[in-house]
């Protein structure tokens, strides 16, 4: 019987006590594309009881932003609400009627905007993008899509402080990349990483010096190269 009761009275203090009232929501992970969208959509948590907050309603909102991938909730007893969020990554941009749209690696569609100034995203050209809602694929092409997540990785392990501008993957049998004034003729789309390893050595050798020309990369044998004048 005491049991009992003590544990009606825990109930109602839990549920009747200023002391599990949340004062505080605190964003972590560093999420910088989503994190104050993530934290203007939490701020109705404050003045809630920390021990009924519903949280696969925290984790559904936050993911109604496209950058959010991942989403994870702990409480600080008694009044501070955890929210860790993982975003994807935007890593290129296309073209296409007057705006740009933001994919990731996987060709999810992250963002449709007026610019991408200041950001290092990749352009890629010779792609066509359903139309579909935010978070979605806008790429059906698993050739495309493959070719997209194999440049992912060489894009975050450059070992050169060259940026890749822009690459056409109009024509599979002709690719061509775009660092700086440098056109890089990678041929089809075998051997991805070893064909850009030697473009981007190449450019990055100063005793080539190529500012403005173009390397042939897309053969077996020695790269071939050209150098305009400046």
């Amino acid at each position: 019987m005491t049991i009992i009761v003590l544990f009606i009275v825990g109930t109602i203090f839990a549920i009747k006590s200023n002391f599990f009232i949340i004062k505080k929501v605190s964003i972590l992970g560093n999420p910088v594309m989503s994190g104050e969208d993530v934290k203007n959509g939490t701020e109705n948590l404050i003045g809630q009881n920390i021990l009924f907050i519903n949280k696969q309603n925290i984790i559904s909102n936050a993911k109604k932003n496209p950058y959010v991938e991942n989403v994870e909730i702990s409480k600080s007893y008694p009044k501070q609400v955890n929210i860790k969020i993982s975003e994807k990554e935007g890593i290129y941009y296309v073209e296409k009627d007057g705006y740009k749209y933001v994919l990731d690696n996987d060709g999810n569609f992250l963002e449709k905007t007026d610019s991408v100034e200041n950001r290092s995203l990749v352009n890629v050209k010779g792609i066509d993008l359903k139309d579909v809602a935010l978070g979605q694929k806008m790429i059906d092409d698993s050739r495309v899509l493959d070719f997209l997540d194999i440049f992912y990785q060489i894009i975050k392990i450059n070992p050169t402080n060259y940026k890749i501008d822009y690459v056409d993957i109009s024509d599979f049998t002709n690719i061509k990349v775009y660092v700086g004034k440098v056109e890089g003729r990678l041929g089809n789309d075998e051997n991805i990483p070893d064909k850009m390893n030697k473009l981007l050595h190449i450019i990055q050798n100063p005793d080539i010096g190529i500012v403005k020309g173009y390397v042939d990369v897309g053969f077996n044998g020695a790269p071939v190269y050209y150098k305009e004048e400046r």
